[in-house]
């Protein structure tokens, strides 16, 4: 009577593992981030493989979630239309402010918390930091990215647009003054000064408008991972911190406060 109720323990204490394995197994997707096919450094510089900050962001949460994650670089110019035409179960970087108006809307876009803070500027010389809107003649910007701060003076053809897939010839061409200014992120200037050899000061021109946004992380499918996402981005606040510190991005980063 002992070994039979015994038995009856066992084969209930290996069904419960058995379905605790088949649980977790069920939680441990395997999803594909869309991501912009542009080196934009730190942030993100998927195309080559090299990591930045957005892939050693996700290959963590992937290690701590169970996971299995892969990128796939997208074209810029179609940006809006990435979650309701590619095969992708999620998109980086994401805002509510790039929604374009006319991209159908059947499914609702769910939006992960900020994951970091940027501020959308013109980058100038150190000397040219106190320059009104006349001073700007034309704005340097990697291709495919669109000056929206400038948009007005663009159509008026007050303003042209200079564009270049690097970053590190934009920031040249800003210090040799081909150009008044670029819409770029001053960590990635930063390191472009790096990557050139050059001692530079740059800085957002505080004349003209700034705005300052967040990356998020977007999805039309999995909202419950985004919630999962959002916890993992509370409990890891440390690691990301040390994270942005390591890739120059936290001593730019402005204030949360107002951010979109």
């Amino acid at each position: 009577m002992v070994l039979k109720i015994n038995n009856v323990i066992l084969r209930s204490i290996y069904c419960c593992i058995v379905c605790c394995s088949l649980s977790k197994a069920a939680q441990a997707d395997t999803f594909v981030i869309g991501v912009e096919d542009v080196s934009y450094y730190p942030y993100f510089d998927f195309s080559s493989g090299n990591t930045s900050f957005s892939k050693a962001l996700f290959d963590q949460f992937a290690k701590d979630s169970g996971h299995q994650i892969s990128y796939l670089p997208l074209p810029i110019k179609q940006f809006p239309k990435w979650l309701h035409q590619e095969n992708i179960d999620f998109k980086f970087p994401d805002n509510v402010r790039w929604q374009a108006p006319n991209t159908p809307q059947k499914q609702k876009v769910h939006f992960s918390e900020g994951i970091v803070a940027l501020t959308a500027g013109t980058l100038v010389l150190a000397k040219n930091q106190h320059k009104n809107e006349a001073f700007f003649r034309n704005i340097g910007t990697i291709t495919g990215f669109y000056p929206t701060l400038w948009i007005n003076q663009i159509e008026q053809g007050k303003v042209s647009i200079y564009e270049d897939a690097s970053s590190k010839i934009l920031v040249k061409h800003l210090v040799n003054g081909l150009v008044d200014g670029l819409d770029l992120d001053l960590a990635v200037a930063h390191d472009g000064l790096k990557k050139l050899g050059i001692n530079e000061k740059l800085v957002i021109n505080q004349n003209v408008a700034t705005e300052n946004y967040y990356y998020h992380l977007s999805t039309l499918r999995h909202p419950k991972v985004i919630k999962q996402f959002n916890q993992w981005l509370v409990k890891r606040r440390k690691f990301i911190d040390s994270l942005k510190a390591e890739f120059g991005i936290l001593a730019v980063e402005p204030s949360k406060v107002a951010v979109l």
